[in-house]
């Protein structure tokens, strides 16, 4: 018999417990998920409208309006656009086209690094954009919605806990249970959108199958029959309710106006309003209830059957162990990352395609030493996620420092300076740069770290000991190179201190001309 206590004040009262009276460490935490799950465009939420206008504000400008032009304008040439009724063709499919165009903007900015290709090539151009945006959208699709059921489970979790790990975002998707999760969120997304086709039928569908995500998060290896049917069944009698208590939460669109308001307090507090009436029509004792594996949702003192993600022989809590071919390994992998980053940085500021590194090879020694330093000496403190991050600015700003300063005083060459940041050193660290390497940090010590130790031992030793005396044989030769010919120094390289006190001066002779 149906025993459940449907109460919308309740549901308000224990969604505003949890968001807000959790501690700030725990408001910070939920806000931080909603921001990145809004941000990468993986959720619906409100957030998604004030995220969007951030992401938009910082892509402009990466290309000329012009070139998005020609692309539209090469486009409207095409006999099948001209095939067209003017209204669809200007009205529609080219606004379209143009959307996809600044969507892809940073393909552009790649490309726009030789306008003569790009006016020459058009259709090319027009042919690579169309290609690229099918296949990311493909990917992103699946990629979006497997991580959307990681958001599920990690506000379920915290309806219960309110210092619910971060990574417990992962659990419901470990190797074997990715695929699978992929494939039932697009047969539930296709059959929600042939259902809406139909209207009547879609709003009756839609709240039928409200609880299909969380069902998913609960419990990852349902189908979806077996998905759709218990939704069915928990929300059988109860779909006005679920609209009726959805309709009170639009009426935050009272305030939605004021900046960042749904990113801090409308979407938190709907995600766990939604989460509470999950697990309110999950305690109805007139359905079949094996499908719910989690006997923490009945009772918080259960241990949770999903357990935390985790790589091949790693943990986020524990040091992992390494051999000094997986540091030689990580050092020439992070050197090659930071290359990458480089580069692509110059490219997307200064629309200029130029090896950033001061050796001639694809790697930055400064980035190789400073990942596989940080894992070296900070894998320890996996466990203590705050004092991992700041040991990992201390140690990449010294690192950082002494660098600048060793290629200063050897090279007389400025290769970096932080002069107009906020919070630098002499220009040689900044507080920015700290964190962004921080975070890489992170990813290199909970991740890259354990997968590259994985790859290794597949790989194995034979093998390994050969891959790692190619890339040292390769490095030495372009450090002789250095020595011989001197360093790198093309454009985008660095900058001789001689050359920049004559910019200075012109810049100040300048200023007082202009005056």
């Amino acid at each position: 018999m149906d025993s459940v206590n449907w109460s919308i004040k309740r549901f308000w009262k224990d969604s505003f417990k949890v968001v807000f009276q959790s501690g700030i460490k725990g408001y910070i935490a939920f806000v931080a998920v909603i921001f990145v799950f809004s941000f990468l465009g993986i959720t619906n939420l409100a957030a998604v409208a004030d995220i969007y206008s951030v992401d938009m504000y910082m892509s402009t400008g990466w290309v000329e309006p012009e070139l998005i032009d020609e692309v539209v304008d090469y486009a409207r040439g095409l006999k099948v656009i001209k095939a067209l009724p003017e209204e669809v063709s200007e009205g529609a499919v080219l606004p379209i086209l143009r959307g996809i165009a600044e969507d892809n903007s940073r393909l552009l900015a790649l490309l726009e690094t030789n306008k003569a290709y790009v006016q020459r090539n058009q259709g090319e151009v027009f042919v690579f954009i169309v290609i690229l945006t099918v296949l990311a959208s493909a990917i992103l699709y699946f990629i979006k919605e497997a991580f959307s059921i990681g958001q599920y489970r990690y506000i379920l979790e915290r309806m219960y806990h309110k210092d619910t790990k971060l990574m417990r975002i992962l659990a419901p998707l470990s190797k074997s249970r990715f695929r699978h999760v992929c494939v039932v969120m697009a047969i539930y997304d296709f059959v929600m959108l042939l259902w809406t086709l139909t209207i009547i039928g879609g709003i009756i569908k839609y709240y039928q199958y409200y609880f299909v995500p969380f069902i998913i998060a609960e419990n990852p290896d349902v189908t979806w029959k077996e998905a759709k049917k218990m939704s069915s069944e928990m929300t059988r009698g109860y779909k006005f309710k679920i609209f009726l208590t959805g309709m009170t939460c639009s009426l935050f669109g009272l305030i939605s106006f004021i900046p960042f308001t749904p990113l801090f307090v409308i979407s938190p507090l709907v995600s766990a309003i939604d989460a509470d009436m999950y697990l309110t029509l999950r305690k109805r004792q007139d359905i079949d209830r094996s499908l719910f594996i989690e006997k923490g949702f009945d009772d918080p003192k259960e241990e949770y059957v999903l357990e935390d993600f985790a790589i091949t022989g790693s943990s986020f809590n524990e040091a992992d162990k390494y051999k000094f071919t997986d540091f030689v390994a990580m050092f020439f992998l992070f050197c090659f990352v930071g290359w990458i980053w480089e580069v692509a940085l110059h490219l997307v500021r200064d629309h200029e395609l130029h090896n950033r590194g001061f050796m001639y090879g694809p790697w930055l020694p400064i980035y190789g030493f400073g990942g596989a330093l940080i894992i070296i000496f900070l894998s320890r403190f996996k466990g203590n996620k705050p004092k991992l991050f700041v040991l990992t600015m201390v140690l990449c700003g010294i690192l950082e420092y002494i660098t600048s300063f060793l290629l200063e005083f050897i090279n007389n060459s400025q290769y970096w300076n932080y002069d107009d940041m906020f919070l630098n050193l002499n220009g040689r660290v900044c507080i920015a740069g700290l964190l962004a390497f921080a975070v890489g940090g992170f990813l290199g010590v909970y991740l890259l770290g354990p997968m590259i130790k994985s790859g290794l031992r597949k790989l194995g030793q034979k093998k390994t000991y050969i891959l790692c005396g190619v890339l040292g044989t390769l490095f030495a030769i372009d450090l002789i190179c250095c020595l011989i010919f001197g360093p790198n120094s093309g454009e985008g390289v660095g900058q001789k201190y001689d050359d920049v006190q004559e910019t200075v001066i012109e810049s100040a002779i300048g200023s007082v001309q202009a005056e």
